[in-house]
């Protein structure tokens, strides 16, 4: 092997110098100096390397380039949909976890004997991918412990939990079909394919009528009044709903707009926590992606009472409330 000499150590402390910016001194170096140093570098460039690799391999996988919307068949048999909006292929990992929302903690089971197939889903495509908790949970003793407005979530990795790419896909025990499933995700597709084209510009220069939506008499739902958007949700001959979304923050405090009786105060995976109040007259509103539920079912409820917390949970992107009116 060549001998370590000066032109070597000259050329490290040049890399380091660039990659760094840490001025690196010359002087006189001993042998051991010199082998520290040496070791120093490498070390440098192994995370240097390091670096660029996770770079590379994890950029464009966030959780706003995913969907994940899960059917339960039964016997902890789950059938997840699973949509890679990214550019890059997703590899779920065997490693899956199973967590409470309202503890923040595993629930008690082995993971380790969670069945997970088809976990390879392509850029830009859908694939539903099958979950078997059976083997390793009480799913009985799952079901009847869940209390009112909470539910369980699975953890998913891409990359065994490294550099925290992991995501989150809420579940309860409600029979759903994998069709239902995707009605759910274009559902959230739709919503997020309006808002794209409103851009930044704000609900208002997108042409929705927010004015038209509230009664003169009622009271805003929340503090926020950043409306991120606004749709027909659905038509026809015996009902019409119209839905606006709107963003804020995490805790916010969520009124009733007007007097009325809580008719549903519940869960599921597409509006997350949700209450329902009949205010009469054949009109309902519906309080979607709540974080906590503030009310009873039939509860009757004066304007302006606290009736729940704005959050993030079901399908919503980021913290906002669904509000939509239900007309008969």
């Amino acid at each position: 092997m060549e001998k370590f000499n000066k032109t070597h150590l000259e050329n490290i402390q040049k890399i380091v110098c660039e990659k760094s910016g840490a001025a690196v001194m010359a002087g006189p170096i001993g042998g051991h100096r010199k082998k520290r140093l040496l070791l120093l570098a490498a070390c440098f460039m192994c995370f240097a390397v390091l670096s660029a690799f996770a770079y590379t391999r994890f950029s464009g996988l966030n959780g706003d380039e995913l969907s994940f919307a899960p059917a339960y068949l039964g016997d902890g048999r789950f059938e997840i949909v699973v949509v890679n909006h990214s550019n890059r292929e997703l590899k779920l990992q065997n490693k899956v976890k199973v967590m409470q929302w309202s503890t923040g903690e595993d629930v008690k089971g082995d993971s380790k004997k969670i069945i997970i197939t088809n976990q390879t889903i392509p850029a830009h495509s859908q694939e539903v991918v099958s979950v078997d908790i059976s083997k390793g949970y009480n799913v009985e003793a799952m079901e009847e412990a869940l209390p009112k407005g909470d539910w369980y979530y699975f953890v998913f990795t891409n990359y065994n939990f490294a550099f925290g790419h992991d995501w989150m896909c809420s579940f309860d025990f409600e029979t759903k079909t994998v069709e239902e499933a995707q009605k759910g995700l274009a559902f959230r597709q739709e919503h997020n394919t309006r808002k794209e084209k409103a851009g930044d510009s704000g609900a208002e220069e997108a042409g929705y009528d927010i004015t038209g939506l509230m009664a003169s008499d009622w009271i805003w739902p929340t503090e926020s009044q950043k409306v991120s958007d606004s749709y027909e949700a659905s038509e026809n001959e015996t009902d019409s709903e119209r839905t606006i979304h709107i963003a804020g923050k995490a805790g916010n405090e969520v009124y009733a707009v007007a007097e009325g009786t809580v008719v549903e105060a519940a869960f599921d995976s597409a509006c997350g926590n949700y209450i329902v109040l009949d205010l009469g007259n054949g009109v309902m509103v519906k309080y979607g992606y709540l974080k906590k539920i503030r009310v009873t079912e039939q509860e009757e409820v004066r304007q302006g009472q606290v009736i729940g917390t704005l959050g993030q949970t079901g399908m919503a992107t980021g913290p906002n409330l669904m509000f939509t009116i239900i007309t008969k």
